[in-house]
């Protein structure tokens, strides 16, 4: 979700250590104990060197969090059951992540306050995935696509935040058993 800018090439090295560090000090500080400045510190690059590449801490934490484009690699050769267990399986595992956990917070505000940042995140992490669900001219399979994400994704959230002691693996089973039958649909 970063911005390339023109000039030098981008080394990679930094970004990585960037995103790296990134994802440690949310662990350690949360969102609102991590600035710019002090991750740019920690990391040992310029805050400038930060600016050029992620506009916002919500873009940086936003990349070393999801990446820069979603990974399909679960999703080779699997059936529509498959994409169902896999969006499924892939938000519990996301929504545990301790630093995902600690930026959702400062997230939340900033995907509120930030309609570009909110609609670039939905269509650069949605549109691939349910594409492979949908085909390339099926509407109707695009919207359930879409409407299994939102159910899979907002029910590993709200689970895992919201009604963390019901969080198990039978309410998860329970989840997917319900959401299976659109594979057939």
């Amino acid at each position: 979700m970063s911005d390339a800018a023109p000039g030098r090439p981008r080394d990679p090295r930094i970004d990585a250590e960037v995103l790296a560090t990134a994802r440690e000090m949310l662990i350690e500080v949360g969102w609102d104990g991590m600035s710019m400045r002090a991750l740019a510190a920690r990391a040992g690059v310029g805050r400038s060197t930060l600016t050029r590449r992620w506009p916002t801490k919500a873009h940086l934490v936003l990349h070393a969090l999801l990446g820069s484009a979603p990974d399909l690699e679960p999703y080779t050769g699997i059936d529509r059951r498959g994409w169902i267990e896999w969006v499924v399986t892939g938000s519990v595992e996301l929504f545990s992540r301790p630093e995902v956990r600690a930026a959702l917070p400062g997230l939340l505000t900033a995907l509120r306050d930030h309609d570009d940042l909110r609609n670039t995140l939905w269509r650069t992490f949605s549109g691939p995935s349910t594409a492979l669900f949908a085909g390339e001219t099926d509407h109707d399979s695009e919207v359930d696509a879409r409407a299994i994400l939102v159910m899979a994704a907002g029910s590993a959230l709200f689970a895992g935040l919201i009604a963390a002691e019901d969080d198990t693996p039978e309410l998860r089973a329970r989840i997917l058993e319900l959401l299976l039958p659109a594979a057939e649909a």
